[in-house]
């Protein structure tokens, strides 16, 4: 309230003086009897106006509508088939075959196998040798020698020793040996696939892209067709691995501590004097003759005779003729005659009625109310203080004012609002295909949430005066 009283004192003189007229209590006062002062005052008036819009809404229709479905229907029809059989008939038969055969023959003979043996013979003799020899001639002599002699003294001390023993141990090993062999298998190798033109019947199969059985009919094929196959012997090794726990001695480390008495040596020293002999050698050259026994080892060649009776093997061509039984084999072709059955199958039609829903679009018209502002401008007199004077409006015949009297009050005509209901509304045209997607989007908006923002459609309520 004092926000909008502090408008009312601010704002009212800035719109009188625009206006030309004075807001000041001073110029009410100073105009003596020209009456009191009056300031603009405007308002905004809701108007309600009818308005004629189009929404779309469906109609649900049923419509009847005959539908023809196919079904299979099997039936067994027989046929004849014929093809031609082939029939082995085997005929045995003799040949003879010729072939060389090598037939061995022993014989004794006589080979000499002499060899010389060459062994050797030991004799002696005796040898004169003449050496020059250097005979010593040794004289003594003596010398003084000073020495210093370490005394030692002997002590016995207890120390304790790590001795590294070894003890054996025995521990089982794993070792693998290969105890495989050799395998001979049979391998079968296939023939090779090659196309042949043949003729095949008439099949019926189910399409997988439309689930429906459909019919192929029977002609040329280019059908695969395998050969007969090989069996092959393969010898390979097959290795099988056997594990053996072998026992394997080892000597294991062990560290132990023992007490061992240990002899301490300390010496003294002690000076001694000793009187040293000395040999003085020297040498004179005599000759000495020497009978020397020798050994010489002379060859002795020594001839040794051998006979000795030697099988030789002699290989003789021999001619043999055997007879070998021989069966041929020739195939005798038969025609005959097979019947079988086959299942057809037939599409039978049905018709039935099936009730087809619909929804058929139309266009309702409906009227609502839109509220348009309008500004209406009054005025308000002011006491002699400035503030402004509210007063009920007058009635429609009011009371002439007295012309003589020269401090009255006029009071401002009351707003009169002119309200008209227009009769004659012209149909606004159909709406275009943007106004059916705006439609649309707000029917749909209204049934998703009913409590939608609010609209200028609607009620603000009377403004009052």
């Amino acid at each position: 309230m004092k926000l909008a009283h502090l408008k009312k004192v601010f704002v009212a003189p800035a719109l009188l003086s625009a206006l030309g007229m004075s807001a000041s209590p001073a110029a009410a006062q100073s105009c003596g009897g020209c009456g009191p002062s009056y300031k603009i005052v405007t308002q905004t008036v809701y108007e309600e106006q009818p308005v004629t819009a189009y929404r779309l809404e469906y109609d649900r229709v049923e419509v009847p509508k005959q539908v023809t479905s196919y079904r299979p229907v099997w039936e067994t029809e027989t046929r004849e088939r014929r093809f031609t059989v082939a029939k082995p008939v085997t005929e045995t038969s003799e040949r003879e075959e010729r072939y060389t055969v090598m037939k061995p023959v022993w014989e004794e003979q006589m080979q000499d196998r002499s060899y010389d043996r060459v062994r050797m013979v030991n004799e002696t003799e005796m040898r004169e040798q003449v050496n020059t020899v250097l005979r010593p001639v040794t004289e003594t002599q003596y010398y003084d020698q000073q020495t210093v002699v370490r005394r030692p003294v002997t002590e016995t001390v207890m120390q304790n020793q790590t001795v590294t023993m070894y003890q054996p141990q025995t521990v089982c090993r794993t070792q693998y040996v290969d105890q495989g062999a050799y395998q001979t298998s049979q391998v079968y190798t296939p023939g090779a696939v090659r196309n042949r033109l043949r003729w095949t019947t008439g099949q019926t199969y189910l399409d997988p892209a439309t689930g429906q059985y459909m019919y192929d009919r029977g002609g040329l094929h280019w059908i695969p067709q395998q050969q007969p196959g090989t069996v092959s012997n393969v010898t390979q090794y097959v290795p099988n691995v056997v594990a053996q726990q072998v026992p394997v001695t080892q000597y294991v480390p062990t560290q132990v501590t023992q007490q061992v008495p240990v002899q301490r040596v300390r010496y003294e020293d002690e000076v001694q004097v000793n009187r040293i002999p000395y040999n003085v050698t020297r040498y004179e050259q005599v000759q000495q003759v020497s009978q020397i026994p020798v050994t010489v080892q002379k060859q002795v060649v020594e001839r040794i005779e051998n006979v000795v009776p030697v099988k030789v093997c002699k290989w003789v061509q021999e001619e043999v003729v055997r007879k070998v039984p021989v069966s041929t084999t020739r195939m005798v072709y038969e025609e005959r005659v097979e019947p079988y059955q086959v299942k057809v199958q037939k599409w039978v039609a049905e018709t039935s009625t099936v009730t087809e829903v619909k929804n058929e679009p139309k266009w309702v018209q409906y009227t609502y109310t839109k509220r348009v502002p309008r500004t209406v401008t009054m005025r308000v007199p002011l006491d002699a203080y400035g503030n402004p004077v509210y007063v009920a409006p007058a009635p429609a015949a009011a009371a002439p004012t007295p012309a003589g009297s020269a401090n009255s009050v006029l009071t401002p005509p009351g707003t009169v609002v002119e309200r008209r209901i227009i009769n004659n509304i012209v149909p606004p045209s159909p709406p275009t295909e943007d106004q059916e997607k705006d439609a649309n989007k707000i029917n749909s908006a209204k049934g998703n949430d009913d409590s939608a923002s609010p609209s200028d459609g609607d009620d603000t309520g009377r403004p009052e005066l």
